[in-house]
């Protein structure tokens, strides 16, 4: 069946909650489809992801949330499926920040939401990409507590999206990294996305702590975004070194073990690394100028390559 790839939220963590903008890429170096299970050849893996499926039918219509969908899904196909060996194989890492539940939510979506006869006409509409973001958004809250929808969009058109914090445009595919490089920083730990979620929601609950989120974090947010898809990389280093401080500043318990340590160091030697997505574990992003090299000791990959 049709894959789905993992995403990476570049820019927009927390913020895109409260209106900031926020660029998302598609991460094909890993993916995930629903399958079939040969028969005989049922596996613990196959067995979890059945039944992490049927806990989400069930989840959809405890709170009867078709009724919210502006598309539907068929739920009794997606249980006779269920019944037939249906699963979700798939190599993204868990809780890892790469959109895991976002790339299952796309695949469900596509073969069992009720879109499909209306798409042409759909795909003519400026508010096309806004019906799928609320759709996911559903979808996803079963994962998360609460979803913004982005990770399952980027999963489903599998292309770059810039969201503006009012529409949702579609950028150039080829991202303008000029003078730089960007590397995942692999922390080797796990976190659950709703903890740190909750954890940030509470926060904004302090007049104090909103006002400089608005006054810094935001900002600096959405004027990197604009520097990167110009390719303005001395300005976009400018913000980008100020929105890797007030991560550090505010969101200490988001980087796992040592690599607050490691983070505080890298951004003092002029390479800024920040959160990928909630945080708390999974990869980190480290902004890497031509000439300049991260640590030996911290396992990364380039992307891209």
């Amino acid at each position: 069946m049709k894959k789905f790839n993992a995403k990476l939220l570049l820019f927009g963590e927390y913020g895109l909650m409260f209106g900031a903008k926020a660029l998302a890429i598609p991460f094909p170096r890993f993916n995930g489809s629903l399958e079939f299970a040969e028969e005989g050849a049922d596996t613990e893996e196959m067995k979890t992801s059945r039944m992490e499926i049927e806990r989400f039918v069930s989840y959809f219509l405890h709170h009867r949330l078709n009724a919210k969908m502006n598309f539907p899904l068929n739920l009794d196909d997606v249980k006779a499926d269920l019944g037939k060996g249906l699963y979700f194989r798939s190599d993204i890492p868990l809780q890892y920040g790469v959109g895991s539940s976002g790339a299952l939510c796309a695949a469900i979506y596509d073969r069992y939401g009720h879109f499909h006869e209306d798409l042409g006409e759909l795909r003519n509409k400026k508010n096309f990409l806004k019906v799928l973001k609320e759709d996911f958004s559903e979808m996803e809250a079963y994962f998360h507590g609460k979803s913004s929808g982005f990770d399952p969009l980027v999963s489903f058109i599998n292309h770059s999206v810039l969201y503006d914090g009012k529409a949702i445009h579609l950028t150039e595919s080829k991202l303008k990294m000029k003078g730089f490089s960007i590397f995942l920083v692999d922390t080797e730990t796990e976190s659950l996305t709703a903890p740190m979620v909750n954890s940030f929601i509470k926060k904004m609950e302090d007049p104090g702590f909103e006002k400089q989120f608005n006054d810094e974090f935001l900002p600096a947010n959405d004027q990197s975004i604009r520097y990167f898809l110009d390719g303005n990389t001395d300005d976009f280093f400018k913000q980008l070194k100020l929105l890797c401080r007030f991560q550090l500043d505010h969101f200490p318990n988001m980087f796992p073990g040592s690599f607050l340590d490691f983070a505080k160091n890298s951004l003092a030697h002029n390479l800024p690394v920040k959160l990928l997505g909630s945080g708390g574990g999974g990869f980190l992003l480290a902004f890497v100028r031509d000439g300049l090299q991260l640590p030996g000791n911290v396992k990364s990959f380039k992307l891209g390559s």
